[in-house]
């Protein structure tokens, strides 16, 4: 029995070594996760200013556009006043020839507005960019770094996982069961007697006790406090 016990807790070492590569492992994409979202919003704040450069340039387009059939239709109105026959016509074609001056100021004005506003704004996108590439760059290689070590870690589970498998095969299939289903539990469910103290939760055991678990090797004992598996090991419990 005893060296039944001798083989659970080196099941449980093997135990706690899978726990922690584990743990690892699982932080491990949380952390990818976060930074890759950092990245993509860094993008997607750029993107939108760009697209916003790109709305601008469409908005000048129209107003020049704008001007220029503005423009023709001065034109149109100017060669008019050769024709003009009447003080009423002369009235009404100067009122359609200042609408179109006045159309030529405001589309203008806007296109000053549009060219100022673009300008400004490459100038914060070619800062962002800068930003972008720097943010790229910081996360970009952690998350590689990140990613390269996720490989080795589940290649360190899986060499960890096998190992357990052959540590549970020595073990019989009580005893085994038994460990399994404390195993659910956190904590050090395996303990040596360290000085007559449960080597999970370090209270003392009762004398009795101790001489159960040293001399009896048809019975699992456990600690009374904690419930842990209670193991007498000659090394360290003298």
């Amino acid at each position: 029995m005893n060296e039944g016990l001798m083989q659970l807790l080196a099941l449980q070492d093997v135990d706690r070594e899978l726990q922690a590569l584990e743990e690892a492992r699982d932080k491990f994409p949380a952390e990818i996760d976060e930074r890759q979202g950092q990245i993509d919003h860094a993008r997607a704040t750029l993107q939108e200013q760009v697209d916003l450069l790109e709305n601008l340039a469409r908005e000048q387009r129209h107003y020049e556009n704008e001007i220029e059939d503005a423009k023709a239709d001065l034109k149109k109105h100017e060669e008019r006043f050769s024709a003009v026959t009447t003080n009423k016509e002369y009235d009404a074609l100067q009122i359609e020839i200042a609408a179109c001056k006045s159309r030529i100021a405001e589309y203008e004005t806007e296109v000053l507005e549009t060219i100022e506003t673009s300008e400004r704004l490459r100038q914060e996108i070619e800062t962002r960019r800068q930003e972008v590439e720097k943010i790229e760059e910081q996360h970009q290689t952690r998350i590689e770094e990140l990613q390269q070590r996720l490989a080795s870690l589940q290649k360190e589970v899986d060499g960890v996982e096998s190992s357990r498998q052959s540590v549970s095969r020595a073990i019989e299939a009580p005893l085994l069961q038994r460990y399994q289903r404390s195993r659910k539990n956190r904590g050090t469910r395996v303990a040596r007697i360290l000085k007559g103290a449960c080597g999970a939760c370090f209270r003392q055991l009762p004398a009795q006790q101790r001489n159960n678990v040293k001399y009896t090797d048809t019975h699992v004992h456990v600690c009374e406090y904690c419930g842990a598996i209670l193991v007498w090991d000659d090394q360290a419990s003298s």
